[in-house]
């Protein structure tokens, strides 16, 4: 083990020493995958061992599998990914589904608020994750400074909270002005209104496939039909396929996650975004943009907006803070040009307006110009989870599982044996206190039930990877 002062220990060999520092640091996150390690001439200093001891021990490991060397460059953590392949592209039926799976989704959704579990499948945020303290010492000030502050809010928001949100909107790209934006609870409610204001009974929708379930539940109550598109698990949704689909059914509407998605994490890239802000341009597809983990990148580059690329009146842009700063807050908002009016006519019978102190808070701490900090520190931490997370599903679960690259979140899909029935892998393991999402319920079809969603939302315990390793073994029985 190392010493505070980072010495090898003295006992056994010393480049097992070494060997053991340089496990113990990848084990515990102090390195990740993809990080480099210390030259030759830096870890003999550092360590106290000769240069060729060093080296040694990094062939080791190197044949071990747990670094790799890098010509020119050095000794670097092996990405887990390397080991475990991943998911290809999804296959759904091309045609549009009645979506009736309330009842399954809403057990599911209750197991996931159950704060007695291992929180494997819910895509909360772990408090410690976030700005928590701050938000609460601003929330006591707003509290005292503002006249009404527990009052109602204007339909569309906060002035100064829609301010500071067209400001932050630039840095995905787009161009608001706040008069354009509306405040929602959440961004379940933002996507309701959206929805409901473009589509309605019997009509037709596209969707990735897989996709969050929330949409599908919002499909469902509103009578909607969901059109699953073929989608990649690391560049997102199929653009063929969903022209296609385009042609030959009349679609309301499609909704479309590009940054970091719920179920898979991929990120679409620059070009095939503006192919598809192109594509709903040119067939006057309204595009319903879920935005809502667009600020947790791994490279620390934000990346841009569909709505970006062609600017247009009749898409609508959809965000959040919930798992950014406050999930209870259930503060969201959406940006809209064309479907404003009838936007607000529509929230104005829904819920009239969103809670006035969350809303006092959030202005106070974007004006303050923490945000952008918070962020940086909290993708970091994420990037660390989701390695430490993949590097066990490397480890423990069958060895034909397949697991997403995600670029940025908190997310991974793990597609299992195919024998697996991930419906009774859930009841399992939620018998033994592990919650997991089962993938049937990211579709309106029969599928995906050899796959699993897994959370990484919650900094790496042993208590997690225990029930990592559980899980593993539970799918090895479960058939």
């Amino acid at each position: 083990m190392v010493n505070p002062q980072g010495l090898v220990a003295d006992n056994g060999y010393k480049y097992e020493a070494v060997i053991r520092n340089i496990g113990v640091a990848i084990e515990s996150g102090a390195l990740l995958p993809g990080d480099r390690l210390p030259s030759l001439r830096a870890m003999s200093r550092k360590s106290r061992v000769s240069i060729s001891t060093v080296m040694k021990a990094y062939l080791d490991l190197e044949s071990e599998g747990r670094i790799e060397a890098r010509p020119q460059s050095g000794y670097y953590v092996r990405h887990c990914f390397q080991d475990i392949p991943a998911p290809r592209i999804s296959n759904p039926e091309l045609h549009p589904t009645r979506v009736d799976s309330f009842n399954f989704h809403f057990n599911v959704l209750n197991a996931m608020a159950d704060t007695s579990i291992v929180p494997l499948g819910a895509a909360t945020p772990a408090p410690e994750l976030l700005p928590v303290a701050e938000l609460t010492r601003i929330a006591r000030q707003t509290a005292n400074s503002h006249e009404n502050a527990y009052g109602y809010e204007e339909v569309a928001g906060n002035k100064k909270l829609r301010a500071q949100i067209a400001f932050h909107m630039l840095e995905a790209g787009i161009n608001a002005h706040m008069d354009e934006i509306i405040i929602t609870h959440g961004g379940t409610e933002a996507l309701y209104l959206a929805l409901s204001t473009l589509a309605g009974p019997g009509d037709t929708v596209a969707v990735e496939s897989p996709c969050y379930f929330g949409y599908l539940q919002i499909l469902e109550d509103l009578g909607i039909y969901a059109l699953e598109i073929p989608t990649d698990p690391q560049t997102g949704i199929d653009v063929e396929k969903l022209s296609r689909a385009l042609d030959a059914y009349p679609v309301k509407a499609c909704i479309l996650q590009p940054n970091f998605n719920n179920p898979f994490g991929c990120l679409t890239p620059d070009d095939k975004k503006r192919e598809l802000a192109e594509l709903f341009a040119a067939r006057n597809v309204p595009l319903i943009e879920d935005d809502i983990v667009g600020d947790l990148p791994f490279s620390g580059l934000r990346p841009r907006a569909i709505n970006s690329f062609v600017d247009r009146g009749n898409s609508i842009y959809i965000a959040s803070f919930s798992k950014m700063l406050a999930p209870g807050f259930r503060i969201g908002w959406l940006w809209a040009r064309n479907h404003r009016p009838a936007l607000l006519r529509r929230k104005m019978a829904v819920s009239m307006n969103s809670n006035r102190p969350a809303q006092l808070t959030l202005a106070e701490y974007l004006a303050a110009g923490r945000y952008g900090k918070h962020l940086k520190s909290y993708a970091l931490k994420c990037k660390k989870q989701v390695g430490l997370v993949s590097a066990a599903v490397a480890r423990f679960f069958p060895a034909s599982t397949r697991l997403t690259r995600p670029e940025g979140g908190f997310l991974l899909w793990a597609v299992l044996p195919e024998e697996v029935d991930s419906d009774k892998l859930y009841s399992r393991a939620l018998a033994e206190g592990i919650g997991i999402a089962p993938g049937s319920i990211f579709t309106s079809q029969q599928r995906y039930r050899n796959c699993i969603r897994l959370s990484c939302a919650h900094p790496y315990s042993a208590k997690i990877e225990f029930a990592l390793k559980r899980l593993g073994e539970l799918a090895a029985e479960t058939t």
